[in-house]
């Protein structure tokens, strides 16, 4: 028995459609519990976020990401 990334990704089930205007994770959030300062730190979450979706296996390109 293989224990290789493919063979564990093909035992589960395949992910329901996302709506194209469902809301991101961190807009599911809400408004920041961070101090306002001078690092946009939700921005950077932002760009963490959508740089990780682009690299999952089966991910969709964020538009606008680079």
């Amino acid at each position: 028995m293989s224990n290789s990334p493919d063979d564990l990704l093909a035992d589960l089930p395949e992910a329901p459609p996302i709506a194209p205007d469902a809301p991101s994770a961190l807009e599911k959030l809400g408004p920041s519990p961070f101090p306002k300062s001078g690092f946009p730190f939700l921005g950077f979450l932002a760009t963490t976020y959508d740089h990780i979706a682009q690299h999952v296996p089966g991910g969709t390109k964020v538009e606008g990401a680079e």
